[in-house]
């Protein structure tokens, strides 16, 4: 099967597009036929491979349209990394008491109000926006552990979806104008830092006698407080915050994890003056690609500062492996001891040694088997925790044939 993804991918139609590559790709899944935009930035990977974005459109867009609109392709271009803007299919669901047939991706927006006469076949998205990570990753120069998604409305509640059931394939997430879904809700298979937006002149928020979101102080969190809680169960999060605020822009972090929990930050933006819209920097000053790009890359970036103030580095290498993993302590200047410890996705300690920061650590794929797990570094007070990929794909296609 993968070599049939993988010839679909070489098979598709190209363009050269500003020195960039767009490639438009359709493979068969579960019956039905899947579109999807990707583009390849015009100049060589960095150093471990392409990161990669998605933008995942709303009810009645496709990849297409943001593709066009959203911003996104130009700043995968400036920053050296893949975008790619998939398409949904389309499904009869109930709004405002009217049957509507839109595409949409399958999340509790669908399910939770569907159509009479008899119930539809909803594929699932999760597999497949996680099948397109592997069909990019086996054909490009891709690095598995910067893989981030955007959306906006129905597609902001499909990155609400990912955020529980996509934790595997996807770093962080991000998006606009849509919640998490009753339905969706539920424990993470592994929880991902996630930020997501909405304006306060939103109308799918909006209900008589409001005519805007309220901005002052923090009554938007009583306003919308059932969606809040309801994602901040999910990631593992008390309801204590930091707010940081501007004129425009009201942004409640929430970092505090729940007793036992091992909890991803979640940050949500109440926009000033914003309407149901994807904030592109055009339509609307805050500029979603830049902003939530950095977001995604604070997110997998290890503050070795947290470590040791200067140059110290822990490297990680190859990541992701087919095989062992090795460790270095790179211009540590304190020379007391380390403690590596590591969890799985769920957050089991599979793993705890101390040693040197002179020392080269070797981690064996033997004994922690395939997966995604996190190294936590703790040097006295200090922190820090790295993200790495076991993949043992191709030893077990030989052991197979």
């Amino acid at each position: 099967m993968k070599r049939i993804y993988t010839l679909t991918l070489l098979l598709f139609t190209f363009f050269q597009l500003f020195s960039q590559r767009r490639y438009d790709v359709r493979f068969p899944l579960d019956g039905h036929m899947r579109e999807c935009i990707i583009v390849q930035p015009s100049t060589p990977p960095p150093p471990g491979g392409y990161p990669i974005v998605y933008m995942l459109h709303g009810t009645s867009g496709d990849g297409e349209k943001f593709y066009n609109i959203s911003g996104w392709k130009e700043l995968g271009e400036a920053e050296n990394f893949i975008t790619v803007f998939p398409s949904s299919l389309s499904w009869c669901y109930v709004e405002d008491g009217i049957e509507k047939h839109n595409t949409r991706w399958v999340n509790g927006t669908v399910t939770e109000s569907p159509c009479s006469g008899a119930p539809q076949d909803y594929v699932d998205d999760v597999k497949f926006l996680k099948l397109l990570a592997k069909l990019i990753s086996d054909s490009l120069p891709v690095n598995r552990s910067m893989i981030f998604a955007c959306g906006f409305s129905n597609g902001c509640s499909m990155i609400h979806k990912l955020s529980v059931d996509a934790g595997d394939v996807f770093a962080a997430l991000a998006g606009s104008s849509s919640v998490l879904s009753q339905s969706d809700s539920a424990r993470p298979i592994v929880r991902i830092p996630l930020w997501t937006m909405v304006g306060s002149l939103d109308d799918l928020f909006l209900v008589p006698p409001f005519t805007e979101l309220p901005f002052g102080g923090d009554s938007i969190l009583g306003y919308l407080q059932t969606y809040i809680r309801r994602t901040l169960g999910c990631q593992g999060l008390e309801e204590s915050f930091v707010k940081v605020q501007t004129d425009s822009l009201h942004t409640y972090q929430f970092l505090a994890n729940k007793p036992g929990e091992v909890a991803a930050p979640y940050l949500f933006t109440l926009a000033r003056g914003m309407e149901h819209e994807f904030p592109n920097g055009t339509n609307y000053f805050f500029n979603g690609p830049r902003r939530f790009w950095e977001f995604f890359k604070k997110s997998v970036t290890v503050a070795n500062s947290s470590i040791n103030n200067g140059k110290a580095e822990v490297r990680i290498y190859p990541n992701p492996s087919k095989d062992d993993v090795f460790v270095d302590f790179l211009n540590f200047t304190d020379k007391s001891p380390i403690q590596i410890m590591i969890f799985n996705s769920i957050g089991q300690s599979l793993y705890c040694k101390k040693l040197a920061p002179t020392a080269v650590l070797q981690i064996s794929r033997i004994e922690l088997g395939e997966g995604l797990y996190f190294m936590q570094i703790h040097q006295g007070l200090k922190k820090s925790t790295q993200r790495f990929i076991l993949d043992c794909s191709a030893i077990k296609k030989q052991i197979r044939k």
